[in-house]
């Protein structure tokens, strides 16, 4: 009996020790892990500040670019207006005085179709006009979306962000449709108020998820294009949610996503595009500036072959945040 008492001791024994190193290896996985989590949030921080800065920068740089010469085009545009006017109406007057004019100036009068050129140029100087202020109103729009020189937080529209965030992207809504055909966006604004945000990272959650309906719908084009008869679109809405809340949806008719995927797509490093296409933290990113810098959601519903959509939900009254 003494023996197996004895046995019975020692195993006891080496049960509290092998209990003991248990919860030391746990105790330290868990805060390996812990550890492994800040670091990992720690550098999603660091790459969002970092692509946003170097975007913002270099949109500003070609802002600024573009901003002298068509500033100096525009503003000369009204003086050649006038110029041009004066000239035609000068002529128009040595016509009237000079009925029967030099047959030398009745040849040049016929190669250059002068007729035609007092009714077409001021056609063509309105569409420079317009053509001009189209350019500055961009310029405009990605000096907006850049916003360098701004407050980190500050109230802020979130429908210029938006369309900011689209001129951004035209060229991939004109150019990746099927077959040339470019991508419709239908915007549905309603009347929100301004909210305190930070508006240079709300950009950069805009450009993410439109950027992925516009990967969406290509790929099911890629995938059903002789099967299918829908224009790709784009919805954006805009609404007034609650009393202290606005809704932004952001939706397409794309490829969809299981609802497995749909519940995983805002994980860290996770994606589902091919290698060198992806690198799984847009949406993570996205994530961690609405629900942990600004206070709100983010919410995904998508079915396959039919199309997503991500409602993000903000407060419109918001404690200033020193970040």
């Amino acid at each position: 009996m003494f023996f197996s008492v004895t046995i019975y001791y020692h195993t006891l024994q080496r049960l509290f020790i092998v209990q003991e190193k248990y919860r030391a290896a746990k105790e330290n996985a868990e805060s390996a892990l812990f550890q492994l989590k800040e670091t990992q949030q720690a550098q999603m921080q660091l790459i969002q500040r970092e692509t946003m800065l170097a975007l913002g920068t270099m949109v500003a740089g070609v802002a600024h670019e573009i901003n002298n010469p068509v500033s100096f085009i525009h503003g000369n545009l009204e003086y050649l207006h006038q110029y041009a006017h004066d000239l035609l109406n000068l002529v128009t007057t040595y016509a009237s005085v000079y009925p029967n004019p030099d047959v030398r100036i009745v040849k040049a009068l016929a190669n250059s179709d002068l007729k035609y050129i007092q009714s077409d140029l001021p056609k063509l100087l309105n569409s420079m006009q317009v053509g001009a202020v189209r350019i500055k109103e961009i310029v405009e729009s990605l000096s907006n979306f850049s916003r360098l020189n701004e407050a980190n937080y500050k109230k802020a529209d979130i429908h210029e962000g938006i369309d900011s965030t689209l001129v951004i992207l035209q060229h991939r809504l004109n150019c990746d449709g099927s077959n040339g055909q470019p991508i419709s966006v239908i915007k549905e604004y309603g009347k929100i108020p301004q909210i305190f945000c930070n508006p240079r990272f709300l950009n950069q959650v805009f450009l993410n998820l439109i950027n992925n309906a516009i990967d969406a719908l290509i790929s099911k084009l890629a995938t059903l294009a002789p099967n299918i008869d829908e224009t790709p679109t784009i919805w954006i809405r805009t609404f007034h949610s609650q009393d202290n809340q606005i809704t932004i949806s952001i939706a397409d008719n794309g490829c969809g996503m299981s609802e497995d995927i749909c519940r995983s797509i805002f994980q860290p490093f996770f994606t589902t595009k091919p290698v060198g296409q992806g690198t799984g933290l847009g949406l993570s990113i996205s994530y961690q500036i609405i629900v942990e810098q600004h206070g709100g959601s983010i919410k995904c519903t998508s079915i396959e072959n039919q199309g997503t959509k991500i409602d993000i939900i903000l407060p419109i009254k918001q404690v200033e945040n020193s970040n």
